[in-house]
């Protein structure tokens, strides 16, 4: 497949985040990689790799802690364990078709696609969710849940000026989508065909028991998978500047793949004590580089006679013992009236030498006599 660097932004990396992060159509084409099977709950949500240098695919998103400019990734995890099982990368405004139905409905349902009519349930919040998103996924044989923003097109026109005192629920539903206006500290507006409205009690996590609708309950516990993986990347994200960005996805993308061992590591593997991430990560690295150990290099610039170098580093400048002074074998010839002695000799060959430029040249000179 050719790559066309006149306007795609991430054709550094377009060919390792296909190796890395394979949909189940792509894995279903090696008999030797069985595809993976996720479960039911899933969650799309969004990733920011940090960056703030100059680049087209640099975005902003306020609610990242962590990151709130660098490139945007649509991710597609697993609600419960965190794990990362698809990426897109947002490629901007200015290379990214228009879409009739919004960039947030394009990115869900290209996320989605290798998982229609799987029964699934996928999570995401506000910026990708529509009425138009909810009844094509049902229809493809997938369920789904949201928050919206009122103003959507498609949701009833009293959800947006509604002034309602706190824990009420209102419920609109067409077939098989319910829309849900629930009055917490303020109006949170839900989407959902596959939960209903009748108000649950639960132990939220702080300890305390709340009463809400069934689909509050049923977000609040699936849409964290995203982060989940956040926080599990963040710990071994690599520090490093630079001003090259495919070079902070390649290393996001490497950092997730690890991320993903450890999370099947952990939940598939029978064994009586497990590594902890630390020592999981350590173990990785380990096996990836092996006995190899690469020396301090010394910066600079290359001698460009070596065997010379190295004889020269066998002589050393010393202060002459017993206080004795001498003269310099180097400038002492050249001058025949100069009397003056110095403190500073080399103790293997024992003649005088002055610090720097005698004891370099005299050095060299020597070192060819007695390589030749």
């Amino acid at each position: 497949m050719s790559l066309d660097r006149s306007y795609d932004g991430q054709w550094h990396i377009k060919q390792m985040s296909i190796f890395l992060l394979k949909d189940e159509q792509t894995q279903s084409k090696h008999k030797n990689v069985p595809p993976l099977k996720l479960s039911q709950n899933i969650v799309v949500d969004e990733r920011i790799v940090g960056f703030k240098g100059r680049h087209v695919l640099k975005q902003y998103i306020s609610n990242k802690k962590a990151h709130r400019w660098g490139a945007k990734l649509f991710v597609l995890a697993e609600s419960r364990t965190g794990y990362t099982h698809q990426i897109n990368v947002y490629k901007g405004k200015r290379n990214t078709e228009r879409h009739p139905n919004g960039q947030g409905y394009k990115s869900v349902m290209d996320l989605v696609r290798p998982h229609f009519g799987k029964n699934h349930h996928v999570t995401m919040d506000n910026w990708f969710s529509s009425p138009k998103l909810m009844n094509d996924l049902r229809n493809r044989g997938t369920y789904a849940t949201g928050t919206v923003i009122a103003r959507r097109k498609g949701l009833p026109a009293s959800f947006k000026t509604a002034r309602l005192p706190k824990g009420s629920v209102v419920v609109k539903s067409q077939r098989d989508l319910l829309a849900i206006l629930y009055v917490d500290r303020r109006n949170v507006t839900f989407l959902t065909t596959s939960e209903n409205a009748r108000t649950v009690r639960k132990v939220n996590s702080k300890g305390r028991v709340v009463s809400a609708p069934s689909v509050v309950h049923k977000y609040n516990q699936t849409m964290g998978g995203v982060d989940l993986g956040d926080q599990l990347l963040l710990k071994f994200e690599p520090q490093f500047k630079g001003v090259k960005l495919w070079r902070k996805i390649l290393f996001n993308l490497l950092t997730t793949a690890t991320v993903n061992a450890y999370i099947c590591y952990r939940n598939c593997f029978l064994v009586q004590r497990k590594l902890d991430h630390v020592k999981f990560q350590n173990a990785v690295v380990r096996g990836l580089i092996g006995d190899f150990r690469g020396g301090n290099r010394r910066r600079g610039r290359r001698p460009d006679n070596i065997p010379i170098a190295n004889a020269i580093r066998m002589h050393f400048l010393d202060v002459i013992p017993d206080g004795k002074r001498r003269k310099c074998v180097k400038c002492s010839g050249y001058n025949k009236y100069r009397k003056s002695r110095i403190s500073t000799w080399c103790s293997v060959c024992g003649v005088g030498l002055c610090v720097g430029r005698c004891f370099r040249e005299k050095k060299i000179s020597c070192c060819i006599k007695q390589m030749s």
